[in-house]
Parts: structure tokens; C-alpha cells; sequence
């Protein structure tokens, strides 16, 4: 089963699973003094996962009904 594979209204430039290595961390940010440009990486290999605008997107599309 992928991420891909529920329904959503808009999917988000946000990876939630990197493609480069497959963790689902992300290095901490502070989001409050980060610009809507800053990037977010991968806490295990460094990637671009997205940016914060697309991790502030990702959260307000929540509806606390996801299942792992």
C-alpha cells in the first residue's frame, strides 16, 4: 500500500517517505523563524524532502484518520 494510493483533495510537494532512503524522519526545523522556501531534509541521508510551506500545507490537509 502506498501514500499514493488514498484519495486526497491535493497531494503535498511534501514526501513523507524519502525516495532516496526510505526513512520517515525529517530533521528538526523550527518552523516559526523558517520561511515558506526554507527546505526540510531527511534526517538519515540529508535529502530535500520538501519545503516548509509544503510540510505546513501537509498539516492543515489532516484529518486524523490516517492508518499505518
Amino acid at each position: 500500500m502506498s501514500l499514493l494510493d488514498h484519495p486526497s483533495e491535493a497531494q503535498s510537494g511534501m514526501k513523507i517517505v524519502c525516495e532516496v532512503c526510505g526513512n520517515l524522519s525529517i530533521k528538526p526545523i523550527d518552523p516559526a523563524n523558517a520561511g515558506d522556501a526554507a527546505p526540510v531534509h531527511c534526517r538519515r541521508c540529508n535529502a530535500v524532502r520538501g519545503t516548509v510551506a509544503d510540510l505546513r500545507a501537509l498539516a492543515r490537509q489532516s484529518t486524523d484518520d490516517f492508518e499505518f
